[in-house]
């Protein structure tokens, strides 16, 4: 079964992330511009707006993709090795540095070598930033940190976090009348939609 990411990884993503509503560029070389939770690519232009329902429903769809990559042996070798703490801090690193880096990481090292590798993984365009090294700093941190039985009961396709952040969405387009049905809110407060029904209602929110 596929791990999903925590409250704490989730909050140290949004730490570090922050949320605008605008596009920008953090660094002026970057290729794409970015917009809500650090959310980047082709898809973002300049001058992009979004709401902070689209906001969160793209950070939805994101951890969802990053997590698919620390899940999958081919990037993560040792992924069935990692606790949840381990698994949210790749997550992290995954959402910040990209799929290439995070196999960069992983390749032939054990999960002791993986973490001490991390803090490498603080420049852009060759300079060290403080930004990412403080980032990387505190996924050490997180990686080291032994696991409480509490942050291990998350065991829903999505966390918390993410289930409100879909409902907020939905909400926000069955006030605009561009969704009609509303029992799609008593599916999400009682957490029965199919795979496909959650894919869809995702997409939605992110790209109306």
């Amino acid at each position: 079964m596929s791990r999903k990411i925590s409250q704490v990884g989730i909050r140290l993503i949004q730490n570090f992330e922050g949320c605008r509503l605008t596009a920008y560029k953090p660094v002026a070389t970057e290729k794409y511009w970015t917009i809500g939770w650090g959310h980047y690519g082709p898809d973002v232009k300049q001058g992009t707006t979004i709401t902070q329902a689209q906001a969160d429903a793209m950070l939805i769809a994101d951890l969802a993709k990053y997590e698919a990559y620390v899940n999958n042996p081919a990037y993560v070798p040792v992924t069935e090795q990692l606790n949840q703490n381990q698994f949210d801090a790749l997550v992290s690193f995954c959402y910040n540095c990209g799929a290439g880096n995070l196999r960069k990481l992983c390749k032939g090292r054990t999960v002791a070598q993986i973490v001490q590798a991390i803090p490498l993984y603080d420049k852009a365009g060759g300079k060290v930033l403080a930004g990412l090294t403080k980032r990387r700093k505190a996924e050490v941190a997180l990686f080291n940190k032994p696991v409480e039985a509490k942050e291990e009961d998350d065991k829903l396709e999505l966390s918390n976090y993410q289930w409100q952040s879909l409902r907020n969405g939905v909400s926000e387009l069955i006030a605009n009348g561009k969704i009609t049905d509303k029992t799609w809110l008593d599916k999400i407060d009682k957490r029965t939609l199919t795979v496909s029904e959650l894919s869809w209602l995702t997409f939605t929110v992110a790209t109306r």
